[in-house]
This record gives structure tokens, sequence and C-alpha cells, in this order.
């Protein structure tokens, strides 16, 4: 018997929907700007910035001012389309797709690496909280990466080396 995959991410035209509901019972509009933001926002596989959405819709030649992103960006966040977190102090976004992943932060550099781990994942979901129902969950691991990690050990390295000389 073969067991049916669940996909990693919810299709846009259900986020889209989403969001109209949600623009609907908060007797907001969808404005062609609002539609062309979600629209490029829902284009990014990764965590991107405000500054990264207003370059790609630069490119698609659609011009609308920061402060109309950076609101609707919020609209977003607030209508559960879109996650905040912050990197470097930096506020990045990511889309949510009711899906649990776990990212790995570099508290030197600052990347982020998003990775699935089934046992914890299966743990997560076997666990019953009192009146509360999980639909997904957002944990954040810091540490040091592997690049920083190769280059604190060479420095290390070298900084020994150099006391030995003298």
């Amino acid at each position: 018997m073969q067991t049916k995959k669940v996909a990693d991410t919810l299709s846009n035209s259900v986020i889209i929907e989403n969001f109209d509901r949600f623009l609907k019972d908060n007797a907001k509009r969808r404005t062609p700007e609002r539609s062309m933001i979600l629209e490029c926002a829902l284009e990014f596989s990764k965590q991107f910035t405000v500054e990264n959405l207003v370059e790609a819709m630069s490119h698609k030649n659609f011009t609308v001012s920061q402060a109309t992103v950076y609101n609707t960006v919020q609209l977003l966040v607030e209508a559960g389309v879109l996650r905040q977190f912050s990197v470097k102090n930096r506020s990045h976004y990511e889309r949510v797709d009711n899906v649990s992943f776990i990212h790995l932060k570099c508290e030197h550099c600052g990347k982020v690496k998003l990775v699935k781990d089934p046992n914890f994942m299966a743990y997560m979901n076997a666990r019953k909280f009192m009146a509360f129902t999980t639909s997904y969950y957002n944990l954040t691991v810091y540490g040091v990466c592997n690049d920083c990690a190769r280059r604190i050990k060479q420095l290390k390295r070298k900084n020994k080396s150099s006391k030995k000389a003298k």
C-alpha cells in the first residue's frame, strides 16, 4: 500500500484565498499594489527582506513606494501569509505554509538554514498541550555554522603561531 506524500508547501492559490478572506473579514480592500506585493512575495522560496521584495517588483516594472511595501508586508504577517524573524537586527520574511521547520541560525554571520528533523517533528506531533491545538511550530536553534567555526579555528591557530614566533 502506498502512502500519499504530504506537500511541503501550500499552493499559492490557497494562500491568496486565505489573504482575500483576511482582507474581507477585516474590511480592507484588495488593491493592485497589494496583489502584486503578495504575488512577488510568494515567488521567494527562501527568506527575504523588504528591500529584496522592492527589487523583485522593479524587475517586473511595477513601481510602488517602499512605505506601501512595508505596510503590505505587515498586513501579510497579520494575515498569516508571511512569518517575520530577525537576522542581524534586520527583519526577514518567509512564506507560511503551516509546515514545521527548524531554523539553524549562526550567531557569527547570521546565516539561517532551514532543516526538517523527522524525529523532532514526530515528538512535537505526539505532544498534547492542554487547551491548545498546534498547527505548526517554528524553532530557532542558535550556534555556529561550519564556515564560521572553520574561520574561528584558523584564526586561533594563526594567533597561536604568531605568539610562538614572538
